[in-house]
């Protein structure tokens, strides 16, 4: 079973970017989702008619190959607030999904996360490959920005909610570079990083500071055939203030 996965952080549409604000930026973000061609794509700060405006958009660029979408809102569970998406088109089928938030009461919507006044989630979502039968999930997240401690104890939580024995992605904008403890906890937790599977490290993924921060971490499962961060810009505009993460896997 092959798949093209793919992690995006595409800026929050809400954000006041003068010129690269959403409304001149919106068809660069699609044409840079749309040229990852990937199968899978964890989307992240996501709000509601961005999600709506990329789906209609990448079914004009790519009409064979219909998105669907997963994931709602972190302050109420539903439609308010950021999303942690995950995107996928045939023959991946989603059967089910489930929004935490890391908190003490993780099921609650909209707690606030740990040293932090805003709310931060994981979109688990749980494939099964039409062809054969192979099943595997995805986690997607956006970790908090102002602490390293939220971060970690984060990760933590993360590595307790993946379920046993199945194949996991774990996708999305940690806040951390690869040297900071909620990596380190990640990788030690039985996680690889991608990107330094099939080479040196690739460089900053977040443009304004020039830091790493975006990750696809995948399970023992999983091969890694390529991976690398894509900085692209459509109609010569940028996407986002990240790049996206791509990379093809095998479960043998």
């Amino acid at each position: 079973m092959r798949l093209r996965v793919a992690t995006f952080n595409i800026r929050n549409g809400r954000a006041w970017d003068g010129r690269e604000s959403w409304p001149l930026r919106r068809r660069a973000t699609a044409a840079a989702v749309a040229r990852l061609d990937a199968d899978v794509i964890a989307l992240q700060e996501v709000y509601g008619f961005q999600q709506r405006y990329l789906r209609r958009r990448l079914h004009r660029l790519r009409p064979a190959h219909e998105y669907a979408a997963a994931g709602v809102g972190r302050d109420d569970g539903r439609r308010r607030g950021e999303r942690c998406s995950v995107l996928f088109r045939p023959p991946f089928m989603l059967e089910r999904e489930l929004t935490r938030w890391f908190s003490d009461t993780p099921e609650r919507p909209g707690t606030p996360c740990w040293d932090s006044r805003l709310p931060r989630i994981v979109t688990f979502a749980w494939f099964r490959h039409a062809a054969s039968g192979r099943r595997f999930g995805i986690a997607n997240l956006h970790l908090e920005s102002a602490s390293a401690r939220s971060r970690d104890r984060s990760a933590e939580a993360l590595l307790q909610w993946l379920e046993p024995g199945l194949p996991w992605i774990v996708a999305g904008d940690l806040n951390a570079t690869p040297d900071e403890p909620a990596v380190r906890r990640l990788l030690a937790g039985g996680l690889r990083d991608a990107l330094l599977e099939v080479g040196p490290e690739p460089g900053p993924t977040e443009r304004r500071d020039g830091t790493r921060i975006d990750y696809l971490l995948v399970s023992d499962e999983w091969q890694v055939g390529a991976a690398a961060v894509r900085r692209e810009t459509p109609d010569r505009r940028r996407p986002s203030d990240h790049w996206p993460v791509v990379a093809d896997l095998t479960l043998p």
